[in-house]
């Protein structure tokens, strides 16, 4: 899978903190549960991860997003 192929997933909640792309993996224990690699604030550094790591066997995704809640 290159990185042109790579999902991107996109999620949005009121308030928070700026825009960020995170760079996920399926836990190899729990198939239904995905891991965080990364955070970048570029999709291209993001895609750019996800590649290597779908490259070395692991499925990989990217979460565009674009606004998280932050503890007051």
């Amino acid at each position: 899978m290159s990185a042109s192929e790579i999902a991107v997933l996109s999620v949005s909640c009121p308030g928070g903190m700026a825009r960020q792309f995170r760079v996920q993996v399926r836990d190899v224990t729990l198939p239904n549960r995905w891991r965080q690699m990364g955070s970048f604030r570029k999709l291209s550094d993001a895609r750019r991860l996800a590649d290597q790591l779908t490259h070395s066997g692991l499925p990989a995704r990217v979460v565009d997003c674009r606004a998280l809640p932050t503890a007051a």
